[in-house]
């Protein structure tokens, strides 16, 4: 079982960066990987399950640094965002999701539940900022969230500039400056 579990999911991956969302059915990994349909429906109840659990497979929960200050703390997970943008295995495939929840309702909410789990980490580094005092009192974490996520996807999604860690570096010191905070 474990055997073909490993099997699908890099099937799906390898489908996905080739063909997109919408291509990469069941029917198309029960052919690529050899494994009948009816063993990936035990496993999975449908296809956006299976497609979240392959990205699942790759891109990994950041967790808490508690770097002892949220300049650190905000350095080291967007420096990981930076680095999943530009150079790991789901940098394109991210886009992908994201493309698939417009359209599909069971994508829209896999990707708003995984984004959710990711985000956690986030704000909970936010909001331990704020009660240290390094931001103001009253301080919206999501707020705080999409002022530094924001400029990285843009960059790799429209402007097609480098995302590294001199542009983290750069988006965390704006946005600590923006809130009066020392970076």
């Amino acid at each position: 079982m474990l055997r073909s579990r490993a099997t699908l999911l890099n099937t799906t991956l390898r489908l996905l960066a080739e063909r997109g969302i919408a291509a990469t059915t069941i029917e198309a990994i029960a052919e690529q990987s050899g494994v009948a349909k009816t063993t990936i429906y035990r496993q999975w109840d449908s296809q956006p399950a299976l497609v979240l659990d392959a990205f699942g497979s790759i891109l990994q929960t950041p967790s808490d640094p508690d770097t002892g200050s949220l300049h650190g703390d905000l350095m080291e997970l967007l420096t990981g965002l930076a680095r999943s943008l530009s150079t790991g295995p789901a940098a394109g495939l991210m886009f992908a999701l994201i493309d698939a929840a417009e359209r599909d309702p069971a994508f829209a909410a896999l990707h708003r539940r995984e984004a959710d789990t990711r985000h956690s980490v986030i704000v909970a580094v936010i909001r331990r900022g704020i009660a240290r005092g390094e931001l103001p009192a009253g301080t919206d974490p999501a707020e705080v969230l999409d002022m530094l996520a924001g400029p990285l996807f843009h960059r790799r999604a429209i402007s097609g500039a480098v995302v590294d860690v001199a542009y983290a570096e750069s988006v965390v010191n704006r946005v600590l400056a923006a809130y009066g905070a020392a970076g």
